[in-house]
């Protein structure tokens, strides 16, 4: 049985999966149009990486649908690999906080050294006249 209720033939990762869901995530994971099966599997082979706040945001990579890939059903593949742009963020308990999909790029790097003079990861202060490295 998948984290969210559904069912899944595969004997993988996926069965090990066991979150709840806020109900802000419900209603973002409906008003979104994100499809449960996939959902289940960012959850279960994404890349969880931290956003520095005490939760984890979950993309899929190269390297996780190539994991999916080998436990799951074609069809589901194809969905998820549709889906690249899929992510969800969970907390510290497990618990989906909310869903959804990327239109921008996931910034990485959200060390406080990217806050050092000379060092934004805002397009504008690159390009401010501030900007001591603007040509």
């Amino acid at each position: 049985m998948g984290f969210l209720g559904t069912s899944s033939n595969a004997i993988g990762p996926l069965d090990r999966v066991s979150v709840g869901m806020t109900k802000h995530a419900g209603i973002r994971v409906q008003q979104r149009g994100v499809n449960r099966e996939v959902l289940d599997c960012l959850l279960a082979y994404g890349r969880h990486e931290p956003d520095h706040r005490g939760c984890h945001v979950v993309t899929f990579d190269g390297k996780a649908l190539e994991d999916l890939s080998g436990f799951e059903p074609r069809e589901l593949n194809a969905k998820a690999t549709g889906s690249r742009n899929l992510y969800a963020v969970v907390d510290g308990d497990g618990v989906l906080v909310t869903a959804g999909h990327r239109f921008r790029r996931v910034p990485r790097d959200l060390s406080l050294s990217s806050l050092r003079p000379g060092r934004s990861r805002s397009p504008r202060a690159m390009n401010a006249a501030s900007n001591p490295f603007r040509h």
